[in-house]
């Protein structure tokens, strides 16, 4: 495990064998461009740096601040990032073959990265993913802090599903395509996805008439068959038979 006190050193003690650094502080917007650092592996350091052109494949950055870092045109094939701040951390025209990021954040967010764009993405489950697929103005509303949580997020969903049916005396197009993407995840015939339906979506809806009389009318074979089972022996069970 190696320290450096000025940025060239890391070049310097990597020249002399060294793989291992740790507890490293450059946060003014130092240069290490075009460098060749495969290999190593950076541990609890902070960095704002320019690392454009550098070679970090097969390198391992863990419990870093890489806030503002610049890795344009850097080899990161086989890198690995693990619990590290990546806010306004750049990655373009990045080489990223088989890089794993684990436990990263930005503003705040779990983030993986886009290998198309090279930009980092909020982390999504796949079940997140296929709602927001299906229902892309839901995505918009949606504040995106909890989209590795599906059960949170179709609770969010929940709620604009109910307000939207309140307040509207038609069937808007929103609730009809909700219900439609339900019919289609219910047709999986997956226990974990009947629960996620029936926690997150439909006991936000059991406590309304006119919700149940919907939800009712808009799912359709198994998927209404689930609805009305956890209607009447659910923990919140619904009064509107």
């Amino acid at each position: 495990m190696k320290t450096a006190t000025n940025i060239q050193n890391i070049i310097e003690k990597y020249k002399e064998g060294h793989r291992h650094f740790i507890n490293l502080d450059f946060d003014k917007g130092e240069k290490l461009t075009g460098q060749i650092l495969a290999d190593s592996t950076f541990d609890n350091s902070c960095f704002s740096v320019d690392f454009s052109q550098t070679d970090f494949s097969n390198a391992k950055f863990t419990n870093c601040n890489l806030k503002c870092c610049d890795f344009i045109n850097c080899n990161l094939t086989n890198s690995r990032f693990e619990n590290c701040s990546l806010e306004s951390t750049d990655f373009k025209n990045a080489l990223i073959e088989g890089i794993v990021m684990t436990n990263c954040h930005c503003y705040g967010q779990l983030v993986s990265i886009n290998k198309e764009s090279r930009e980092l993405e909020s982390l999504k489950d796949n079940l997140v993913k296929d709602l927001y697929d299906n229902i892309p103005e839901f995505e918009k509303s949606a504040d995106h802090s909890n989209d590795d949580q599906p059960y949170i997020v179709y609770g969010e969903l929940s709620l604009k599903l109910f307000e939207n049916i309140k307040k509207n005396s038609e069937i808007t197009d929103f609730t009809k395509k909700a219900f439609q993407f339900f019919n289609k995840l219910g047709n999986r015939n997956d226990s974990d996805i009947d629960n996620l339906l029936i926690v997150g979506i439909y006991e936000g809806l059991y406590a309304d008439k006119k919700c149940n009389r919907i939800a009712r009318h808009l799912l359709l074979d198994r998927n209404k068959e689930v609805y009305e089972y956890w209607m009447i022996n659910g923990n919140i069970r619904s009064d509107y038979k």
